[in-house]
Order: structure tokens, then sequence, then C-alpha cells
């Protein structure tokens, strides 16, 4: 609880800080009545999305809490814009004046201050219609309907029953305030028609409780492959129920993946399906610490070991314990700019096919989102992992329209 409380505590200085300071630099060039209004309306922004989680919590439900919700992610992303064009600004203004220093006579400014003011309001009002811009394109590509990328994963002693096995993954699909029962309907229309062997659901797959988004995640029972749907946990489960979540989905026919495996048989092929629970979720209940390598224990023999673990740090422990192949996603591949570069910094595997040791891993960007509805320079996806017989340079990824992924 503790350290529940330090990180909201954080949270809200770090959040309260970048919400005063570009409230500061977007107020200064105007008059005292105009700065007034800036302040309010940031300070509004500031509380609307503790507001719309405390809502959603507490589970009240109504037309004026889904405005809400949506107005609070929307903002979230169209701030986090601002903000880093802001910041951006500024700096450049630190490198001017640095400039104007070095070649200007003592006192004496290459701009005087009425063409400062002029400048820094131009500035501001470039910043906030890019971010409207951004925001919008953003949206767009987040709501439209998910490519498939097909991702071929090579293995030299494959047998020749399971060459061409398909699985679709699905990560990262976020059912919640603004994924709803229609978006699901939808992905699963895709996902069917693509008639896979198998599904791979690999964690936070919702952002509620139960009560509150059951009708929505129910399209999910409708996915059809010829061995079933398997799933296990990612770290978004466990801030809303995680045991009552996979209970209800197993009851339903899903196959709870929880520090386990399964072995399906096709032809004469054997698949090791293992799942671990997501690598926090020892944090949350003790009993679900995750567990790759207790994942496999006591397993029969086997052609391919497949680890379904929704963090990419899983890859170490998963090497180590001799899998095959892991299918992974929790980094979203960085959403939205300018996270897609910083992504890359905090996880070993950001986005894509990988390899470690002898160990392939494949992260998805996600299905889904979390939190604002945007996506830019990391589009969704619906991956189909298709098992090949190959040395590990006949590895491929496209999507569906023939492009070449890297």
């Amino acid at each position: 609880m503790l350290r529940i409380i330090i990180f909201v505590l954080v949270v809200v200085v770090i959040w309260g800080g970048a919400h005063l300071y570009i409230a500061r630099r977007l107020a200064a060039p105007h008059h005292w009545k105009t700065r007034r209004w800036i302040y309010v309306l940031f300070a509004a922004h500031f509380a609307l999305y503790p507001v719309a989680q405390g809502l959603q919590q507490f589970q009240v439900e109504g037309g004026v809490t889904t405005v809400m919700q949506w107005a609070a992610y929307i903002g979230m992303g169209s701030f986090t814009f601002l903000w880093v064009l802001i910041v951006l600004r500024d700096l450049g203004w630190l490198g001017f004046l640095g400039v104007e220093k070095l070649v200007g006579e003592a006192d004496e400014k290459l701009l005087d201050d009425d063409r400062r003011q002029f400048l820094t309001a131009g500035l501001n009002l470039g910043a906030l219609g890019a971010t409207g811009l951004a925001t919008g394109w953003g949206m767009y590509q987040a709501r439209r309907l998910p490519d498939v990328v097909d991702v071929a994963v090579p293995f030299e002693d494959l047998p020749e029953d399971l060459d061409g096995f398909r699985i679709v993954q699905l990560s990262d699909i976020h059912v919640g305030p603004t994924i709803r029962r229609p978006t699901i309907e939808a992905i699963v229309e895709r996902v069917n028609a693509l008639k896979p062997d198998l599904v791979a659901i690999t964690g936070d797959l919702v952002d509620g409780f139960i009560d509150q988004l059951w009708h929505d995640a129910e399209p999910l029972l409708n996915l059809e492959s010829r061995y079933g749907t398997y799933y296990v946990t990612g770290n978004h489960e466990y801030y809303w129920d995680a045991l009552n979540w996979c209970e209800r989905l197993a009851d339903e026919g899903i196959q709870v993946l929880t520090n386990e495996h399964q072995v399906v048989k096709h032809g004469s092929g054997r698949i090791l399906m293992a799942g671990c629970t997501d690598y926090t979720a020892g944090r949350y209940i003790p009993e679900h610490e995750s567990d790759p390598k207790g994942a496999r224990e006591g397993a029969p023999d086997h052609d391919v070991s497949i680890l379904l673990a929704h963090q990419p740090p899983s890859i170490h422990e998963a090497a180590d314990a001799g899998y095959d192949l892991q299918l992974s996603g929790h980094t979203h591949g960085g959403q939205f700019w300018p996270w897609i570069y910083v992504v890359g910094r905090v996880h070993p595997f950001a986005t894509g096919l990988n390899r470690q040791d002898d160990t392939w891993i494949y992260v998805s960007r996600g299905t889904g989102y979390w939190g604002p509805p945007m996506r830019i320079g990391a589009p969704s996806e619906i991956t189909l992992i298709t098992l090949r017989r190959g040395e590990e340079a006949d590895a491929h990824k496209i999507r569906r329209d023939g492009e070449e992924l890297a």
C-alpha cells in the first residue's frame, strides 16, 4: 500500500508540475485576464483524469461519465504533444539567447521586446495548431481496425506437420472506457477470417471490472480456431481484479495459463503452449508470481515450446528455460510520438521479431491502445504467427499490403 501511495504522489507532482509549466509558458504573452483563464483551463484539465479514473473505480455509469472519460484520455494525449512542443520551443529560445550573447553587443538585443512577444505568441499558436493536427491523426490511426501483420518464425528441426501452423496473437486490447463491444466484434471478425489454428491473447485485455466490461469483452468468446484461445494476464488486469477475470474467462472456455502449460497435438507434431503471469504480478497477488520456468515443469515430449508472457523482460528466464519462442506485448511500440523513440531504451526488445540466445521473441505493438485513443508511428496490429521449417535467415515480417517490416 505504501508503494502505491508513493507512486500516486509522484505521478501527481509530475502531472501537476507539467501543467503549471505549460500554463505559464502559454500565458506569458497575454494580458492578466487572459492569463487567468489559461490557468483555470489547465487546472481543470489537471483534475479531469483523476476524476474520470475515480468514477470508473467506483463504477459510476452514465453518459456524463463516458464523456468525461473520453475527454480525459484525449486530453492526456493532446497535453503530451503540447508539452513536448513547448519544451522544444523553450530549448530553441535558450539556443537563440546563447547566440545573442555571442554575437550581440553588451546590453543589445537582436530582437526587441515587442518582437519577442509577437514571436512567442506565434510559436505558441503554432504549437497548439500542431497539437490539434497530431491529435486528430493519432485518433484516426488508433480507432481504425488493426492491420494484419504476417510473421514467419523458422525452426530448423520443425516437423513437417507443424510447418505452416498458424497462431493469431492479440495483445493489449485494453477493453475499457473508449474500446467497447463494436470494436471487439470487428477484431473478432477479422481474426476469424484468418482461420488460425490457435489464438493467443498476451495480456492487458481489460481496463475495468467485470461488471463494467463483460458485455464489451464477451465477443472474444466467438473467436474461432482449431485448438482454441489461450490467455495470460498482463499488468493491467491486476488493477481491475485479475482473479475474477481469470475465473470468468476460464469458465467461458478460454484456456487461462497461470504459470502452466498444455500440449497441442497437430498431426504428428506437438506444441507445448505455456503461459506465465505478468512480470509484475507477484506485487499484487503473491501466488501469481511470474514463473516462466515453472510453467513448463513436468512437460511431456514436444517439438516446439512457446511461452506466452505479457512483458518482454520475461525473455531472459524463457531463454534460460529453453523455450523456442516467446510471444509478448506490453510496449505498444511506444504508441505515439515521441514515446516511440523512448520505449526501446526501457525494454530489451521493444517491438517486432528478435532473438535471445536460441529463443525467438515476438513483441506485438498491441491490438488496442492504453489511455489516449491515439497512435502515431506505432500502428496497432493483429499478428499472424506462422511456424516454418527453415533457418534463422528465413524469418520475415510483412503487413497484409505487402510492406516489408523491420
